[in-house]
Order: C-alpha cells, then structure tokens, then sequence
C-alpha cells in the first residue's frame, strides 16, 4: 500500500509487520490498549475519590486517547487510511449541513476505530497482536476476579453506580432499593438469575469495563482472536478461547454466548476462500430483524425476541431521510444498532466503510478468517446495542487486532 512519508524521514516498506515495532519502545502499544480499555475505570476512581467526573471527563479521555493514537501515526499514513478518513469527514460535514446540525459523537464513533486499525496495520504484526491481547486479558480477568470475589471493597475503591449517576444516567432515587454501587445489569433480577453457573448468585463482574455487557463483547472478540488460528497453532488460539469462556461465566453474557456459539460453528463451516459470504451478514442480520417484527407483531416484551421485533419496526417505518442520513436526529436509538448507525452516518457512506472492509489487503488464512468472525460479531451486536460496537474501550481492541492481521499479511508477501 502507498504511504504518505514527511520529507526527512526515510521511506519504510509498506505494512511492515512485527519488526516494525521497533519504531515504538515495546511497551508503548500494551500501555496504550490498556489504557483504552480501562479508562472508564480510573475515571471512576476520579469520581469516587476525588468527585471529578461527568461526560466532561469522558470526552477528554476519549480525546487523549484517539490524539495519541493518531500522532503514533502522523509521520507515515496509509494513503488508503487518510482517503477513509477524509472521506468520513466529508460525509460528516456534508450531513451536519444537510441536517442543520453536527453530531460530533458519531464522527469520534466512525473515526476512532480507522485510527486504531491504522496503529495496528503501521506498527504490529501477529505476533505483537498476541501479546497486546494476552495482556489485556490477565488485566481483565484480574479486576473481574477482584470484582467478583471482593465486591464490597471494590466498589469502594470504584463506585460505578455513582459514577454514572455524576454522568446523568440512572436515576438517583434507585440508590434507595440497592446497595451494591454497581451498574444497574451489575446484577441480575430477581425471577430471571443467572444463565451461566447459577450457583455462582445474580452478580455479573463487569472488570475495568464497569458494565458486564462491554465485558461480554471483549471476550467474544478474543474468542474470534483465537479461533481465527490454523488447526497448527490450536494451542497458542486455545488460550483465547479459554480465556473468553471464563469471562463470559463472570459476565454472565448471553450475547457472548451466542456469538461465540454461532463463531465455533462458523469456523468449523469455513473452507478456504469462503469467507467472503461474511461481506452477507448485516443483510441476513437485517432480514432476521424485519423477519421478528412480522412474526412478533406490535406486541412488546423485555427479551431479545421483543427487542429484535421493536428494531425490525423502526427498521420499517424509518423515512428515506432517515436511511440517507440527512433527516433532523431525534431518537437516540437505544439498543438500535442499525437504526443509529443509518439515521447518522447515512446508507452510502455505511455501505462504502463496509466495503473498505472487505477490500483491506488480508494475506493470510488467520486474518480471513478473523475479519470474518470479526463480521459476525458486528452484524450481530448492531442488532440488540445501538453504541457498543463504537465503544472505544471494546471497539479499539477489535480494530487494532485487524490492523495486526492486515500488516502480519502484508509482511509475509513481502521479499
């Protein structure tokens, strides 16, 4: 891929893999995943401790960490990168202007993973890509254990509850009925409990996530880490997949399980060169959708059966301003993932960062098969979360890991 190199600084070949690490100190990449994953946890030691919280602080973590991200990046950038990039301000100015209003929140949304994919693909490899999980993984599953097993300490030192609250969700007067200082699915209701292990009680473990749900999501990413792996390397993919098993347990995570479930029997399908029937999931994800509002009816109920039947209606009574993005935003969408996305960054502009998916340079069988089963968590996550997949502390990781894969591939066809 032609790149973008500032004058005085020599050209490199493209999509260099694991050796091109050596343009960063070995820690910088673990220390900046870390990071992203975490923030919203040492933001809420802020708030506990030093009452410093609010969407305030958010926005300037979010911001720390995507300029950070970006000037790792300035000196080479991907010419592919910077056309995607330009391209998705264009359309966010060009909507903004149609609309008469800017939603700043889904530029960061669209931008933010394109960043951390391009960190990926300019400084890492396969290699770099394990390691970066691996330790993500022994700090998630530390905090979830700490979490799970000495709760009333950890929400001391982390009161997620009031976190929240600092940022204006959640009402207030709850705090009357539960003491748990947790995020309100922390725990589970009386009357449904828990999925995975009863045994182990309603309380989910949400680790330095501070909600199960994000918890959920990054295990399901590293289980599509590891069954990405050829049948050689089961070992080294053995560990991912263990290691998202155990979280789904803390977390308690239906949707993981799921996705995890329908991720084993995907790569157990896959042959070589078949995994281009991927690039078809959101249209059966959305036919499924429109397919559970006609067999549920107008009827609504708190399941994902109802959940699915409520999107496939919005689904259906969304305008064509809606679908191209340059309708007045007023429904936030909640659990509405396609709905969220279309209404604000537009079908045309959706449909081509789609296809630059599919069009990434991929050399090799791990990082086919991972975009795949990477295809298939967000075609299905955009059925029942309206933000999650934009989640900069999940999303990150599972952008990073393409870009990984992309420069592993790039690397292995070079001389």
């Amino acid at each position: 891929m032609t790149t973008l190199v500032l004058p005085g600084r020599p050209p490199a070949s493209p999509l260099t893999a694991d050796t091109k690490t050596g343009d960063l100190p070995p820690w910088v990449l673990p220390t900046l995943m870390a990071f992203t994953l975490s923030y919203q946890l040492w933001l809420c030691a802020l708030q506990t401790h030093l009452g410093l919280g609010g969407n305030a602080m958010v926005i300037l973590a979010e911001l720390a960490l995507v300029v950070t991200c970006a000037a790792l990046q300035a000196r080479q950038v991907p010419v592919s990168l910077a056309a995607v990039l330009t391209l998705l301000l264009a359309n966010g100015v060009a909507l903004a202007v149609a609309r008469g209003d800017v939603d700043a929140k889904i530029l960061r949304d669209l931008l933010a993973p394109v960043l951390f994919l391009g960190l990926g693909w300019r400084f890492a490899g396969l290699e770099t890509g394990d390691r970066v999980l691996r330790w993500a993984i022994w700090l998630v599953l530390a905090f979830a254990a700490f979490e799970f097993w000495a709760l009333d300490l950890f929400t001391r030192l982390f009161d997620v509850y009031g976190y929240y609250l600092a940022r204006g969700v959640g009402d207030a007067s709850m705090a009357e009925y539960r003491t748990d200082k947790l995020v309100a699915s922390g725990i589970r209701p009386e009357g449904i409990g828990r999925t995975l292990l009863p045994f182990l009680g309603p309380h989910r473990a949400s680790s330095v996530f501070i909600e199960p749900v994000s918890l959920g999501n990054f295990a399901t990413i590293c289980a599509a880490w590891g069954l990405a792996r050829d049948r050689a390397q089961w070992r080294q993919g053995a560990f991912f997949v263990i290691a998202a098993l155990v979280m789904l347990v803390f977390s308690d995570s239906r949707f993981g399980l799921g996705a995890i479930g329908l991720m084993v029997f995907l790569r157990l399908a896959l042959v070589r060169g078949s995994e281009w029937v991927a690039i078809l999931f959101p249209l059966f994800a959305l036919a499924g959708l429109v397919g559970a509002a006609w067999l549920n009816g107008t009827a609504y109920s708190d399941s994902y059966a109802g959940r699915l039947a409520v999107t496939g209606h919005v689904l259906l009574a969304m305008g064509l301003d809606q679908y191209f993005g340059v309708a007045p935003i007023t429904d936030p969408f909640y659990d509405m993932g396609y709905p969220y996305l279309l209404s604000r960054n537009g079908v045309l502009a959706t449909l081509l960062l789609w296809a630059a998916w599919w069009l990434m340079p991929v050399a090799d069988d791990t990082g086919r098969r991972f975009r795949a089963l990477a295809a298939l968590y967000v075609s299905l996550i955009l059925c029942v979360s309206g933000t999650s997949v934009f989640a900069l502390k999940t999303s990150a990781m599972l952008w990073f890991l393409m870009g990984c894969l992309g420069a592993s591939g790039a690397a292995r066809r070079a001389p």
